[in-house]
């Protein structure tokens, strides 16, 4: 099917559209190789990058709803890659490290990344990829 060329004249559509097939990409061989969902994924990157942290402060740096949150750290624990436990200086919060398996977990999901982002960006050169790379970066407020 053709798309119209007055809807790829708009770069938000082409953007949209370009990141719907990427993320269902993503999503589905992420599944399959390590069966982790794309938020599962984020919620491991987050506490790679931070540190052990309370469950509402991770929701919060994802912009996830409490109950989400909950719910992906009830598939995160039963799939042993993290751990919550009462946070041992606020004991009304929980707090949340990553598991050595949610290490490797974590590690495979990134390899899977890379190839779908090698796969997806491929007409493009290393340097419009940075570029491409830079100019998103700018667009997504934080």
């Amino acid at each position: 099917m053709e798309t119209p060329p007055s809807l790829l004249a708009v770069t938000t559509f082409t953007l949209h559209k370009a990141a719907v097939a990427n993320r269902r990409t993503l999503a589905d061989r992420l599944s399959a190789r390590t069966g982790l969902g794309l938020w599962h994924f984020a919620v491991l990157t987050a506490l790679d990058d931070f540190g052990p942290a309370a469950q509402r402060r991770l929701g919060d740096r994802l912009g996830l709803d409490p109950s989400d949150m909950v719910r992906l750290m009830d598939d995160l624990i039963e799939m042993r890659l993290a751990d919550r436990e009462r946070d041992p200086s606020d004991r009304r919060r929980y707090r949340v490290t990553l598991t050595a398996a949610g290490r490797s977990a974590l590690e495979e999901a990134h390899r899977v990344i890379a190839e779908v982002e090698n796969e997806t960006l491929a007409p493009l050169t290393a340097d419009e990829r940075a570029h491409l790379h830079a100019l998103a970066a700018k667009l997504y407020p934080r």
